[in-house]
């Protein structure tokens, strides 16, 4: 998979990657002092954690939830919390039914915290990952680098789409051209049994689109379990959902 890695589908900054690297180094009492010595090596839980993080940096997961655990940092709606649970404990059984789940709330309940999670135990697991906008999905499509973009949305192991929502669908020609984008991803990963999460706005994402292709998108999405996400927007009130 590595070899299909697509720089088009990736945001997160190398110069930030390596300020939270440093600073793990520079936070543990053994590494910070070895970083003085000629051979100093890392100790065994910080190559963990920066090991970990870097793979979390390869699936363009934002920086802001790497550390953000659902099982210590989130409060809402104990739904998700169980829905994640049952996700996190069975990795390689999503994998092989090829799960599929769109998280449909407002803006602030815990949808892109549970999904950055689930790609956090996949990478962990060993599983190629991959979180995305669907904004940054119509800007790679249509980049130079759009054969390996395609290539890397339908194949890779995990693959969140976030921010799905009917405001980049503003003329009818963008709804058809976007529309066809995203049904080719839909069906082709369907199609092979791969595990796709979405986040949205919209309690029905095909209201995005129009005629033959929000009749396609609909049908592919009764492949797709579209959980109900409650409550309040805890942003505002400064936690970490």
């Amino acid at each position: 998979m590595s070899n299909m890695r697509c720089q088009a589908l990736r945001s997160v900054p190398i110069k930030k990657v390596d300020d939270v690297l440093l600073r793990v180094i520079a936070g543990c009492v053994i590494c910070s002092k070895n970083r003085a010595k000629p051979q100093g090596g890392l100790c065994d839980k910080c190559s963990i954690i920066i090991k970990a993080f870097n793979r979390y940096a390869e699936s363009n997961i934002p920086v802001r939830y790497w550390t953000l655990e659902m099982n210590k940092d989130f409060v809402g709606d104990e739904t998700l919390k169980e829905y994640y649970d049952k996700i996190a404990n069975d990795i390689p059984g999503v994998y092989t039914s090829g799960t599929n789940a769109c998280f449909a709330g407002m803006f602030g309940l815990g949808k892109t915290m549970i999904c950055t999670n689930i790609l956090k135990r996949a990478v962990e697991k060993g599983y190629e990952a991959l979180y995305v906008t669907l904004l940054d999905v119509i800007s790679a499509v249509t980049s130079g680098d759009r054969y390996n973009a395609r290539s890397e949305l339908i194949s890779v192991d995990f693959l969140v789409i976030d921010e799905f929502d009917p405001r980049y669908m503003a003329t009818e020609n963008a709804s058809d051209f976007f529309g066809r984008i995203v049904e080719d991803i839909f069906r082709t990963r369907s199609q092979n049994c791969l595990p796709t999460f979405m986040c949205t706005n919209s309690p029905d994402v095909s209201n995005a689109f129009s005629g033959v292709i929000q009749q396609s998108i609909k049908s592919l999405m009764h492949d797709m379990e579209t959980i109900m996400v409650l409550g309040d927007d805890f942003r505002k009130k400064g936690s970490n959902a």
